[in-house]
């Protein structure tokens, strides 16, 4: 299998700008880009119910901005997103760059401190084959970038098919209104 970015995805609204600069970042590299979610095993919870739903809308999002960007999406779900299920997927893919998003200051540093432990956990795996996980984590854009982010992808959508509106365009556009609506109440 080629090497690939892997870009995590918990359902929070900061994921959103992970999943643009991961595509963006694979269609600089491999162009291909692994969307790992984690496994719902509480389905009957309404804010896990949510969060399930937003994973499923960054996928799509991703899918078709991976689509006119050129960059495969392969999607993978993983019993958890941390620890032996993590580190076996990273290796099996050959994943080089792992992008992930949090919403503070204090989840920037709590996930560099997890980084730098999987970079261990990593190094000790016989079946590990980089010096080094490369990672991008991603903080969540002011009402400003989003805009610019939303017009820019509207913009390739429109221009890969003027003059239609398709449910694709509806879709990116929802989920886009709706992390812009949850930065204003932040």
């Amino acid at each position: 299998m080629e090497a690939g970015i892997a870009l995590l995805l918990t359902g929070a609204s900061v994921d959103l700008s992970a999943t643009i600069h991961a595509v963006a970042l694979a269609r600089r590299t491999t162009g291909i880009l692994h969307a790992v979610c984690k496994e719902d095993r509480r389905s009957a919870d309404r804010k896990s119910s949510a969060a399930r739903e937003k994973q499923e809308q960054l996928v799509s999002l991703a899918t078709r901005l991976g689509s006119q960007e050129g960059v495969k999406i392969h999607t993978h779900i993983l019993e958890r997103l941390t620890g032996e299920p993590l580190i076996r997927f990273l290796c099996a893919h050959r994943i080089f760059c792992l992008v992930l998003g949090v919403n503070d200051r204090k989840g920037w540093e709590r996930k560099t401190l997890w980084l730098n432990l999987l970079r261990k956990q990593l190094q000790s795996s016989e079946n590990w084959y980089l010096p080094d996980l490369w990672s991008a984590i991603m903080t969540p854009w002011d009402a400003s970038t989003l805009e610019r982010a939303i017009s820019e992808v509207n913009s390739r959508s429109h221009a890969s098919s003027p003059g239609e509106i398709s449910p694709a365009d509806s879709e990116k556009t929802d989920i886009f209104f709706n992390v812009l609506q949850h930065n204003k109440n932040e």
